[in-house]
């Protein structure tokens, strides 16, 4: 059995595979890295890196004096910790730290640093193997560990829609201009939350606070608490692919809708209802509102589908693969 070191923390992923890997018998140790300037903006952290990386010495200093077979790393940028650690090491990507990129001076050269010097590549979404083709053939299709049973035990199929959640980040990478505009109409048919949360959110509860309930984010424990108040779930447009928001709506046996792109998925298609634009978003949730077979039908494939990829055997299973 391997001695593996998991570095950082996104949306609780790598706590759970800690968990997982411990549960197939290998030893784990979970380093969480500190937050300090985490969500401030690129000139910020520009000027407050020295301090930042104060702050990770600690952790530094535990990867290079510990005698892991493996370091996997989360988030691109905090693979920096694994270059000053002079070890070999895995790095998983999230999403948003290589969209980041783009729009965040001197972060560009610290992602291709990393990602140039990782031994191997995870990437959770498959959307993300576009942008770093380029490091084939290290790159790894890591999809996100959802525990199914923990998010509904037993749930119960929708009969009809009448309450529905946008559940999603608002923000523009997200696609939620595709969504927003249509909620005056959804309105009229269904009850409509969404979560507070993202850049966009003094906009958006101003211009649509008239048709949607405002909630703040639940922790992630009662995701599945929190999912079971609805019938249907309305995911992100712009990506193409099923973020772990989607996926953990699915595993709760939430019908969904979402500007899915199935040419990313080889194989097991998932079974999720697809809108593009406003327009058709309303036409679908028109279609759905009261077709009680077809919504039991997305219930339980969507849950089903969702073990099949990534409940937590499957996900053991391809993390051994390359780490034990």
């Amino acid at each position: 059995m391997a001695r593996i070191a998991l570095v950082h923390d996104i949306a609780g992923v790598a706590e759970t595979q800690a968990d997982i890997l411990r549960h197939g018998g290998h030893e784990v140790d979970h380093i969480k890295l500190p937050d300090f300037g985490a969500n401030w903006e690129w000139l910020a952290k520009a000027v407050t890196l020295p301090i930042r990386l104060l702050l990770y010495l600690p952790s530094i200093l535990k990867l290079r004096r510990g005698r892991y077979d493996v370091i996997h790393i989360h988030w691109v940028p905090r693979g920096i910790v694994g270059l000053l650690a002079g070890k070999p090491f895995f790095i998983q990507a999230h999403g948003s730290d290589l969209h980041q990129q783009i729009h965040t001076p001197g972060l560009f050269a610290l992602n291709r640093r990393v990602l140039r010097h990782a031994t191997l590549i995870f990437y959770v979404t498959p959307n993300l193997a576009s942008l770093i083709h380029k490091f084939e053939p290290k790159i790894r299709y890591l999809p996100n560990p959802v525990n199914v049973r923990s998010l509904a035990n037993a749930p119960r199929a929708p009969e009809r829609v009448r309450r529905v959640v946008i559940f999603s980040r608002l923000d523009p990478v997200k696609g939620v201009d595709r969504v927003f505009p249509a909620v005056e109409r959804l309105a009229g048919m269904v009850e409509l939350t969404a979560l507070a949360w993202g850049p966009l959110t003094p906009e958006y509860t101003r211009r649509y606070g008239d048709f949607v309930r405002f909630v703040e984010p639940v922790a992630h424990d009662r995701i599945g608490e929190f999912l079971q108040q609805f019938d249907l779930v309305i995911g992100q447009m712009e990506q193409g692919a099923l973020g772990l928001s989607e996926i953990e709506a699915m595993a709760a046996g939430k019908p969904l809708i979402s500007g899915i792109d199935r040419h990313l998925y080889q194989g097991d298609k998932p079974p999720v209802v697809f809108a593009g634009d406003p327009d058709e978003l309303v036409e679908q949730v028109t279609a759905l509102k009261d077709d009680s077979r077809r919504l039991a039908n997305l219930s339980h494939e969507g849950r089903e589908w969702v073990r099949r990829n990534h409940g937590y055997e499957r996900h053991l299973e391809l993390l051994e693969e390359e780490e034990a």
